[in-house]
């Protein structure tokens, strides 16, 4: 009888097992005008086959920006969305490549993975690039500062971590205060 009890209570688990694991949902990357492009990945661990279907649903980007992503194969600029079928115990590269083309601000990717039209998860990647001449000439100009963000995006002040000073002109300087 416990037996029995046993698999009626635990066969669920065992049927509707999740069989991946994504290393990281949220990823920032930072560069300046002076950079091709920039780029962070993360990874894509099965634990069993995979059926996967990714499309990007949100891509907040300042005008000249563009992206591509790479999720096992790299995709050319443009390329939204794909599906592909991942063998057991594979780590499968998952990245997005942000090219800024001498535009300084901020900017968004955000990628829906399906996984064995079950399983539903959102990768989001976060692009700051630096004017490297507007942040010499700070002094010089009226710039405002709006807000102060934390690596998670969250409105902070506190010292002894990364910040994110964004400004009305919309540069964005990375400082860490130390107490």
């Amino acid at each position: 009888m416990k037996k029995i009890i046993f698999l009626l209570f635990y066969w669920p688990f065992f049927i509707f097992a999740q069989s991946y694991i994504i290393d990281d949902n949220n990823l920032q990357m930072f560069g300046n005008t002076d950079n091709s492009n920039i780029s962070v990945n993360t990874y894509y661990n099965t634990l069993d086959t995979c059926g996967v279907l990714w499309n990007i649903i949100n891509d907040s980007l300042p005008q000249n920006w563009e992206f591509s992503i790479c999720f096992d194969d790299c995709y050319s600029v443009g390329v939204e969305s794909g599906q592909d079928v991942f063998i057991p115990n594979e780590q499968i590269f998952l990245g997005c490549h942000i090219y800024p083309n001498g535009q300084e601000g901020f900017g968004i990717v955000q990628m829906e993975i399906i996984t064995n039209d079950l399983y539903k998860d959102t990768i989001t990647w976060s692009g700051y690039i630096d004017n490297i001449s507007s942040l010499a000439d700070k002094n010089s100009k009226n710039i405002k500062l709006i807000k102060i963000l934390d690596f998670l995006g969250r409105n902070n002040k506190v010292k002894n971590q990364p910040l994110f000073y964004i400004y009305d002109d919309g540069t964005v300087e990375k400082k860490i205060v130390l107490e």
